[in-house]
C-alpha cells in the first residue's frame, strides 16, 4: 500500500514539474536559451491567479478562469521579454545568457516582493476537487488526479503540435536551421516570438492551476526551478518527450525518497541526477543541434581572450589607495557598513576563485559555494566546539579540505562532462551538501552554526587578539588581499598563461603538447582550495554559518560579481562584488528593491557590455585613444632648419 501511494504521489509531483518544465523546454528547443528565470514567471502567474480568484475559489471554472487569465497576461509579458531581452541574447555566449536570465529572475523576485509583499498565502482547492477517491485502503486525492490528467493533456497537446502539425514542422525547421528557414521565406522572428509567448503561457497556466498545491510566497520559484532544470537535462535539451519522461522519472525518485529515506527528503534526486549526468550527459533523447556550444564559446561569452596585463605604476597606485581606504574603515565607518565591506571582501575572493575557472580555464561551475561552505563549517565548528585548535591550523585545514574535495569532484566530472552538464553536476553536489547540513543536528540543521567566536592567533611567543570587530576586520582584509595578490601572481605565471591559451583554443593547446585535462584539474583544485579558505576566513567574521552558504543561490553570487565586473579582467570580480554590495547596502530597507535594481543593472551590463564594467571602460579607452589628435607631420626640410 505504501509503495502504491508513493508511486501515485510521485506521478503527481512529476506532472507538476512537467507543467513548469515544458516552457523551459520550448524556449531552449527554439532559442537555445536556458531560461533560469522561468521559475519566477511561473511564480508571477501564481500571484496573478491568486489576485483574481482569492484564497477560496468558488468553483473549478473559477480556478481555471483565473489560471487562464494569468496565462494570457504572462503570454503578453513573454512578448515584451522576447523583444527586450531574449532577442538580444542570440548573439551572446550561453554563459552570458544564463546570467541574463538569472538577472531576470532577480527582477521578477524583487517585483513580486514590492507588489505583493513577503507574506505567505494559501489557496484552497474548489469543493469539487477537495475530496478523495478510495479503493480498498488506497486514497487518491481528486486534486492530485486532476494534476496528473493536466500534465498528460499538456504533453499530448505539445506532442501533436510539435511533431504532427504543419506549425510544428515550421518550428522544428527553424530550430534546426534558422538561416535556411529565413531563405525559404519563413518569418523566423514571428515564430520565435510565438514560441516564447507559448512558453510563458504555459508558465502562467501552471502557476494558476497549481495554486492549491503549494503556498504562494516569494520563494515559490525555488520549489520548481531546480527540478524543472533536472527534467530538461535528463530528457535531453529541447526535447518535449524527454522532458515528460524525465518528469515521471524524477517524480518516482521523489516518491521512493519519501518512502526509503524520509530523514533526507529530496537528496535521492540529486544522487540519481549526478549518476545520470556521468553516464549520459547529453540526456535520454539527444538530438543534433540541441547540444550546447563549444566549451570556449560557452565560457568566454564573446569576451576577447588575452593574456592578463602586468602591473603598471598607475595600477599599483590605485591599488595602494583603495587598500588604504579599506584598512581605514574601522576608524570611521559604522558597524553596518564595516560588516558589509567585510562580507564584500570575502565574496570578492570567492568570485576571484570562480573566475580562475571561468575566465582562465574556460569552465563554469554552478555549485562553487559548496567549497566555501565546507571551509566555513569546518572552521566555525572547530572554533566553537573543537577544543582550542590553533586558528591558522584550521585555515590551512580548510584549504586542504577544499583542495581534496575539488580533486575528487574534478577528477570525475571533468572526464565525463562539460558545459551545461558540468554546471548542473556541480550544482547538484552543492545541493546534496546543503541538504546533509540541513539534517545534521551537530551542525545546527536549518538554524546553522551560531555563536562562532573570533580567535586569538598564536605566533610563537606572541599572540594577536582578533576577538574585537576592528582587529578581525584588519586580519580579514589583509588575508583577502594576500590571497588575491597570490592568485594574480599565479595568473601571470607560466601556468596562468597556459590556462589562457587553453581557453582561447583547447584543440590547438593540445596540439602544442599541453595536457588540457590535467591543467584544468589543477585550476579546479586551486579554485576549490581558495573558496574553502575564504569560507574559513568568513565564519568568524559573520559568527554564524547557515546551510544557505552552500545553496545554488549563493553559488550564483560569484558568477554575478564576475560577469558584472568583467570576466576578461582579473580584478573584474572585485569590482562586481563592490557594486553589488553597495547596491545591497543602499537598498537594504526596501523589500525587493535590492533584487530589482541589481537584476536590472546586470541585464543592462550583459546586453550592452558583455565584457562587464571593466570591459566597457577598456572599450571607451580604446575609442578615446583612436580619436586623440596626433601631432601634425613636419616636413623634413623644416625639421632641419635652424
Amino acid at each position: 500500500m505504501q509503495i502504491g501511494f508513493a508511486i501515485f504521489n510521485g506521478l503527481t509531483v512529476g506532472m507538476s514539474i512537467f507543467l513548469v518544465a515544458s516552457g523551459i523546454t520550448l524556449i531552449f528547443g527554439m532559442l537555445r536559451i536556458l531560461n533560469i528565470s522561468h521559475g519566477s514567471f511561473f511564480m508571477i502567474g501564481a500571484y496573478l491567479a491568486y489576485t483574481i480568484v482569492g484564497t477560496e475559489p468558488d468553483s473549478v471554472i473559477g480556478l481555471a478562469g483565473g489560471a487562464l487569465a494569468a496565462a494570457l497576461a504572462m503570454a503578453v509579458l513573454g512578448l515584451v521579454i522576447n523583444v527586450a531581452v531574449f532577442r538580444r541574447l542570440r548573439d551572446v555566449g550561453e554563459a552570458y545568457s544564463l546570467i541574463a536570465t538569472f538577472a531576470l529572475l532577480m527582477v521578477c523576485n524583487g517585483l513580486v516582493k514590492a507588489v505583493w509583499g513577503v507574506n505567505y498565502h494559501s489557496v484552497s482547492a474548489p469543493e469539487a476537487l477537495a475530496g478523495a477517491i478510495s479503493y480498498g485502503g488506497f486514497f487518491a486525492p481528486i486534486y492530485s488526479i486532476a494534476i496528473i490528467g493536466l500534465g498528460v493533456l499538456v504533453f499530448l497537446v505539445l506532442e501533436i503540435v510539435i511533431h504532427r502539425s504543419p506549425v510544428g514542422k515550421i518550428v522544428r525547421a527553424i530550430a534546426h536551421d534558422p538561416w535556411m528557414s529565413n531563405l525559404v521565406g519563413i518569418n523566423t522572428p514571428l515564430v520565435y516570438a510565438l514560441v516564447v509567448m507559448a512558453a510563458f503561457f504555459l508558465a502562467g497556466l501552471a502557476g494558476g492551476l497549481l495554486l492549491p498545491n503549494q503556498s504562494v510566497t516569494p520563494q515559490l520559484f525555488e520549489s520548481y526551478l531546480l527540478q524543472s532544470f533536472m527534467v530538461v537535462i535528463i530528457g535531453g535539451l529541447g526535447n518535449i518527450r524527454g522532458a515528460f519522461l524525465g518528469a515521471i522519472m524524477l517524480g518516482m525518485i521523489e516518491g521512493l525518497n519519501f518512502l526509503f529515506l524520509p530523514r533526507l527528503p529530496g537528496i535521492l534526486i540529486y544522487v540519481v541526477l549526478i549518476g545520470f549526468l556521468l553516464w549520459r550527459p547529453q540526456g535520454l533523447f539527444w538530438q543534433p543541434g540541441a547540444q550546447t556550444s563549444d566549451q570556449h564559446e560557452v565560457m568566454t561569452g564573446g569576451v576577447p581572450s588575452s593574456f592578463p596585463p602586468r602591473a603598471t605604476k598607475t595600477r599599483i597606485a590605485i591599488g595602494v589607495v583603495l587598500a588604504a581606504v579599506v584598512l581605514s574603515l574601522p576608524e570611521w565607518a559604522n558597524q553596518g557598513l564595516l560588516f558589509i565591506v567585510g562580507f564584500a571582501l570575502a565574496e570578492a575572493v570567492l568570485a576571484l576563485s570562480w573566475n580562475l575557472l571561468f575566465g582562465y580555464a574556460g569552465l563554469a561551475t554552478f555549485g562553487h559555494a559548496a567549497f566555501f561552505a565546507l571551509g566555513a563549517y569546518l572552521v566555525g565548528f572547530m572554533l566553537r566546539d573543537g577544543g582550542g585548535v590553533p586558528f591558522l591550523v584550521l585555515l590551512a585545514a580548510s584549504a586542504l579540505v577544499g583542495a581534496a574535495s575539488a580533486l575528487i569532484v574534478g577528477f570525475v566530472a571533468l572526464r565525463r562532462t562539460s558545459g551545461i552538464a558540468l554546471g548542473i553536476l556541480t550544482l547538484s553536489l552543492g545541493e546534496i551538501l546543503r541538504r546533509v547540513i540541513n539534517y545534521t543536528p551537530e551542525l545546527g540543521s536549518d538554524d546553522g552554526l551560531s555563536g562562532i567566536p573570533r580567535p586569538v592567533v598564536e605566533l610563537g611567543l606572541f599572540s594577536v587578539d582578533l576577538t574585537s570587530e576592528r582587529a578581525y576586520f584588519w586580519f580579514l582584509a589583509a588575508s583577502c588581499g594576500l590571497i588575491a595578490l597570490a592568485l594574480w601572481a599565479y595568473t601571470l605565471s607560466r601556468n596562468g598563461r597556459i590556462l589562457v591559451t587553453m581557453r582561447q583554443d583547447p584543440t590547438r593547446a593540445e596540439f602544442l603538447g599541453i595536457d588540457v585535462r590535467r591543467h584544468r584539474l589543477y585550476a579546479f583544485v586551486l579554485s576549490g582550495a581558495i573558496a574553502s579558505l575564504t569560507g574559513g576566513l568568513y565564519a568568524p567574521w559573520a559568527q554564524i554559518v547557515t546551510p544557505d552558504a552552500a545553496s545554488y543561490l549563493h553559488s550564483t553570487q560569484p558568477m554575478l560579481n564576475t560577469l558584472l565586473g568583467g570576466s576578461g579582467f582579473f580584478w573584474g570580480p572585485v569590482v562586481g562584488s563592490a557594486i553589488f554590495s553597495a547596491l545591497g547596502y543602499a537598498t537594504r530597507t526596501f523589500a525587493g528593491l535590492s533584487e530589482l535594481i541589481s537584476g536590472a543593472v546586470l541585464i543592462l551590463v550583459v546586453l550592452a557590455a558583455p565584457g562587464g564594467i571593466l570591459g566597457l571602460g577598456a572599450k571607451f579607452g580604446r575609442l578615446r585613444r583612436r580619436r586623440a589628435p596626433t601631432a601634425p607631420d613636419v616636413p623634413a626640410m623644416q625639421r632641419s632648419a635652424p
